[in-house]
C-alpha cells in the first residue's frame, strides 16, 4: 500500500471520526431529543443532567405532614424515601430534593422546571407535586370493571404486602397505544390471586378510588389504562408503578401555602466558565502541537460527550458545586496527562527523529508516571466517595469516573489516534532529518 493510499484512509477515518463526534456534541444539547424511556421528560443528556436543578430553576412547596400511626413502620423517613422514588420512577426525577424538618415536621419538595416543558402535553409542576403525596394505597378488587362498581373492603382480595414489583410497557391496538403496569405478586399474593378468572376485567383502586381494570394472566397483574392522549396514557401507568414500587405513605400531606420557584444562577455560569477552560486547552493544543494536535482535541471532546451521556444513563443525581468542581479538576488532569505525552513527541520529532520512533519513546517513557498518577487518582476518588457527605461523595464520584475516562483516553484513544495518522508525520519527519 502506498503511502498516498495509507494516507486516503486516515483521511477518511478521521473525517467519520469527527462526524461521530459532532454527532454526539448535537446530540448532548440539541433540545427534544430523547435519551431513554423517560422521553417525555428529558429532552437530551443536557437537560437530564438538569434534574438535580443545577442549570434550572426549581419549584418549591412545603408540607405539614400527619403520620398515620396505625400503619405499621409508619415514619417520616419512610415518606421521605416513598416520595423520592415516586419522582423517579413517575417522571424521571431521579436527583429531586426532598427534605423533612424535625422542627416544625414538615416536608419540603423541590423540583427542576425544565423537565416538564418542551412538549405539547405536559403536567405542571403543581400537578408531579400533587401525584407524589398522595397516599398511593392499592387495592385489587374481585369484582368486574365493566359492571362500574364502588369501592368495597369486602371485595379487595390483594393490597401492598401482596405485591412483589411493578413495571411499564406499551403496546399498540388498534391504533390505540395501550399502557400497562405489570405486577409481579409474592407466594402469598399468587394464592389469593387464584380467585380471579384469567381475562376478566377486575377492579384497581387506589386509596378508596377505583381507577381502572386490571387482569389477572395467572402469573401477574396488568394494570391497563387506556387513552387518546398517551402522555396521559403513560403517566398513569408509571404513576401506579411508582406507588406499588414505594408503597403507601401512611401519612397525610398538607402544602403550606403557593409553590415557589427558585430561580437558577450559578448553573449557566458553570458551563461557562467549563466551556472556557475545554476552549482554551483546545486552542493550546492547536498552538503547540500544530496537526498533531487534532488528536488530543478530538479524543478530549469525545471523552466530555460520553461524559454527558454516561451522566444522563446513571443518573448522576448528585451534581451539585462539589462534582461541578471534580469533574473540571477530572478535565484537568486528563488534558495535563494528554500534554505530558504530546510534549515529549513534539520534542523529539524537534530533535529530527521520526514520527514512529517519537511515539513510542514517548509513550514508553510516560507510561509509569501516567499509570501511577491514574491509579492515585482512582484511589482517592474511591476514598472520598465512600465517605457520606454532599461535599466528598460528589467530588469523590468525578473522580472515579475522570480517572478512568483519562486512563482510557491517554493510554487508549490517544495512542490508537497517534498511531493512525502516522502516515501524515513520518514523511515530514523524514525530510527534516534529511535536511539537517
Amino acid at each position: 500500500m502506498t503511502v498516498k493510499t495509507k494516507k486516503i484512509l486516515v483521511a477518511l477515518l478521521l473525517c467519520f471520526v469527527l462526524a461521530v463526534t459532532v454527532t454526539l456534541g448535537v446530540f448532548c444539547f440539541v433540545p427534544n431529543f430523547d435519551v431513554n424511556d423517560y422521553g417525555d421528560f428529558y429532552q437530551s443528556a443536557l437537560t437530564v443532567t438538569q434534574k438535580s436543578g443545577a442549570f434550572t430553576d426549581t419549584v418549591k412547596a412545603t408540607y405539614s405532614l400527619k403520620l398515620n400511626e396505625d400503619a405499621e413502620g409508619a415514619g417520616a423517613e419512610n415518606v421521605v424515601n416513598a416520595i423520592k422514588k415516586r419522582l423517579s420512577k413517575t417522571y424521571g426525577y431521579y436527583g429531586a430534593s426532598v427534605d423533612y424538618d424535625k422542627d416544625n415536621g414538615n416536608i419540603t419538595v423541590e423540583i427542576p422546571k425544565s423537565n416538564n416543558e418542551n412538549t405539547q402535553v405536559k403536567p405542571s409542576a403543581q400537578t408531579i407535586l400533587n401525584n407524589v403525596i398522595v397516599n398511593g394505597k392499592v387495592e385489587i378488587l374481585n369484582v368486574n370493571y365493566s359492571n362500574s362498581p364502588s369501592y368495597s373492603e369486602d371485595s379487595v382480595v390483594l393490597s401492598q404486602e401482596h405485591f412483589k414489583r411493578a413495571s411499564v410497557r406499551s403496546y399498540l391496538n388498534q391504533d390505540v397505544t395501550l399502557y400497562i403496569c405489570r405486577v409481579r405478586l409474592t407466594k402469598e399474593g399468587k394464592e389469593l390471586a387464584k380467585e380471579l378468572a384469567e381475562s376478566t376485567p377486575y377492579t384497581c383502586a387506589v386509596d378508596g378510588t377505583v381507577e381502572t381494570w386490571v387482569y389477572w394472566t395467572g402469573n401477574e397483574l396488568q394494570i391497563t389504562y387506556a387513552y387518546t392522549d398517551e402522555t396521559t396514557s403513560a403517566e398513569h401507568a408509571r404513576a401506579m408503578a411508582a406507588y406499588i414500587s414505594s408503597g403507601a405513605l401512611d401519612a397525610t400531606l398538607t402544602q403550606e401555602g403557593s409553590t415557589e420557584t427558585i430561580e437558577n444562577k450559578y448553573g449557566w455560569i458553570y458551563l461557562a466558565v467549563f466551556g472556557a477552560i475545554a476552549l482554551a486547552s483546545f486552542i493550546f493544543f492547536a498552538a503547540r502541537y500544530k496537526g498533531l494536535s487534532l488528536i488530543p482535541i478530538v479524543t478530549q471532546a469525545l471523552a466530555v460527550f460520553v461524559f454527558m451521556f454516561f451522566g444522563a444513563l446513571v443518573h448522576l443525581e448528585l451534581f451539585n458545586i462539589a462534582m461541578g468542581v471534580g469533574v473540571i479538576l477530572a478535565y484537568l488532569f486528563m488534558t495535563f496527562f494528554s500534554a505530558f505525552t504530546f510534549e515529549k513527541i513534539r520534542k523529539y520529532m524537534k530533535d529530527g527523529k521520526t514520527y514512529s520512533w517519537a511515539r513510542y519513546t514517548a509513550y514508553k517513557e510516560t507510561n509509569i508516571v501516567s499509570a501511577i498518577a491514574h491509579g492515585a487518582f482512582l484511589v482517592l476518588g474511591i476514598i472520598l466517595w465512600v465517605i457520606p457527605t454532599l461535599v466528598t461523595a460528589p467530588l469523590g464520584n468525578a473522580f472515579v469516573y475522570g480517572a478512568i475516562l483519562s486512563f482510557i483516553v491517554t493510554y487508549g484513544v490517544d495512542r490508537l489516534f497517534a498511531l493512525m495518522v502516522g502516515p501524515f508525520f513520518e514523511v515530514k519527519s523524514s525530510k527534516s532529518k534529511v535536511r539537517k
